[in-house]
């Protein structure tokens, strides 16, 4: 679905590859070939073992020939401007390094994102509405749709790869930031995702799919932190705010009978505590 949604984009005058990364699925998409896409210019990657969301992205973008990089999580149907109305933005304003669509809930078509920010205070992410019809908003990262220029990657470098997953959009959008880019949504833009309001506090949200997805939400929440915040930020997130994630997690881990999930929390909460004194980015959970 995500596929058919690009290839019935709007995409007329666009010249576009399309670069499927199979994370080394057990779904069958494993067993597709290029010869089952019926498009244009389609490259597939099947990882051999499982390198996990950031170096999947690496991967795609390493190999990718155009001017612009478009990240597509699976688990999203595009609106068929979306990608048209992102390339024109971003022709118009080199500026602007990382730009993604607004967000809209898959089954009700409600939106529920134009731009987030995420408190150096606290570690929280908040997502946003705008109350107004600007052309763009600035935005700490963006999450599971977004493009970014290659400028931006021949300048800066691409997703640190340590991170594994979580916080490693907003991590990118900052590194970049140091060099004169900046990060925004397109409102105009829209993309479809597969998630509904009730799941955030359940384990898929919470880290339950992945070992390493649980590990890394507490660890990289106290490294972007480390990295971005200044002296106070640091210390009121360190000494009020590191050690609630954890146990408020767990409170959800154990109403919703995850006991294994509790102990992957505080043992990245302890890298993230480690990070913040050492500046040496550990990783307690291999990837498998």
């Amino acid at each position: 679905e995500c596929v058919d949604s690009i290839k019935t984009s709007s995409l007329i005058d666009i010249e576009y590859e399309l670069i499927i990364v199979d994370d080394a699925s057990s779904d069958d998409t494993e067993k597709i070939t290029e010869g089952d896409i019926t498009s244009n210019n389609v490259r597939i990657i099947h990882n051999e073992t499982q390198q996990m969301m950031v170096r999947s992205r690496n991967i795609g973008a390493k190999v990718s020939m155009g001017r612009y990089v478009l990240f597509i999580d699976d688990d999203n149907a595009i609106d068929e401007e979306m990608i048209k109305n992102l390339v024109d933005f971003a022709d118009k304003n080199p500026e602007f390094g990382m730009i993604g669509p607004s967000m809209y809930y898959f089954g009700s078509r409600e939106k529920y994102m134009d731009y987030q920010k995420i408190s150096l205070f606290t570690g929280k992410t908040n997502f946003y509405k705008g109350d107004k019809r600007n052309e763009y908003y600035l935005s700490d990262g963006i999450p599971n749709v977004f493009m970014i220029s290659k400028k931006a990657f021949d300048k800066c470098g691409f997703f640190d790869e340590k991170l594994i997953q979580t916080y490693t959009e907003p991590d990118f959008a900052k590194m970049i930031e140091k060099d004169g880019f900046k990060c925004c949504i397109v409102p105009k833009a829209k993309t479809y995702h597969k998630i509904k309001r009730e799941d955030d506090l359940k384990p898929l949200s919470m880290g339950g799919k992945f070992k390493q997805k649980a590990y890394c939400l507490m660890r990289n929440r106290s490294v972007y932190v480390s990295r971005y915040g200044n002296n106070i930020e640091k210390a009121v997130y360190l000494i009020c705010f590191s050690w609630f994630w954890p146990l408020a997690y767990s409170f959800f881990a154990l109403k919703n009978q995850r006991f294994d999930l509790i102990r992957l929390y505080f043992r990245g909460f302890l890298d993230g505590i480690k990070y913040f004194f050492t500046g040496k980015l550990s990783g307690s959970v291999e990837i498998n």
